[in-house]
């Protein structure tokens, strides 16, 4: 016999009859937990007052009050997180403007390259930990290249991102191959794609911070996919190189 039959007060081979204050409760003694799997139900409930209550009736006033006082608790904590995420974002969003201004400031090649390898420079920009410029080699040779930058092999790129234009961390086993010896110290981490032209080989921006939670796979990618757009294109003008072939 299902439950929704007992409900509504019919049951095979009996006519449809109307349902009596003693049918429903003789009902709900006979399913205690039955307002449990209903929960929504008692809202709709009209409870008794407190002072028609006894000891042994359970008091239905009281659950309401203490669903309501729990839902105000839930909408506080909602709250709060949402004006420490809108918080966090617009002091993401005003590093990242300050450090693509700084980036577009550069007065040479090798001033660009510094700012964003050097601990002082993009990384102190942005409050991260650690930021690596990464580039493919044609040759099988790996390691640190001209001005610090970090050398792939070739196809490096590929096997470290597969064909997403980025990728975010958290709680990772960063690679020695790219943060080198602070790789230990890396706890979560940013990998975006870098394209120069379709006349240069790819490279990787490696963005990697101690705390374990900086950068998770849920969260937004916009803001740092952003700032290596800006770096990329930089690089492409100082090099004078022709833009990639739009996708």
């Amino acid at each position: 016999m299902s439950q929704s039959n007992e409900q509504s007060g019919f049951r095979e081979g009996q006519e449809a009859r109307i349902l009596s204050a003693a049918d429903v409760r003789a009902y709900l003694i006979a399913h205690p937990d039955f307002l449990e799997a209903n929960s929504d139900l008692i809202d709709t409930l009209a409870p008794p007052a407190a002072h028609e209550t006894e000891a042994n009736v359970l008091d239905l006033q009281q659950i309401m009050v203490q669903r309501l006082q729990r839902r105000v608790a839930q909408l506080k904590d909602i709250q709060t997180d949402l004006i420490e995420a809108t918080s966090f974002n617009a002091l993401a969003r005003e590093r990242v403007h300050s450090a693509v201004l700084r980036l577009l400031d550069a007065k040479s090649f090798e001033e660009l390259i510094d700012f964003i390898i050097s601990a002082d420079g993009l990384a102190q920009a942005l409050d991260i930990d650690a930021i690596v410029l990464c580039v493919e080699s044609a040759t099988e040779v790996s390691g640190i290249g001209v001005r610090g930058v970090r050398i792939l092999e070739n196809g490096g790129v590929e096997r470290i991102l597969g064909l997403a234009p980025y990728a975010l961390a958290d709680h990772v086993v960063a690679s020695r191959s790219l943060y080198g010896a602070i790789a230990e110290e890396i706890g979560s981490e940013a990998l975006i794609r870098l394209d120069f032209s379709q006349s240069a080989p790819p490279g990787l921006l490696a963005i990697g911070s101690r705390d374990p939670d900086h950068f998770h796979p849920s969260q937004a990618g916009d803001l740092i996919e952003f700032i290596a757009r800006i770096a990329e294109r930089c690089i492409r003008l100082w090099l004078e190189l022709p833009a990639p072939a739009k996708k």
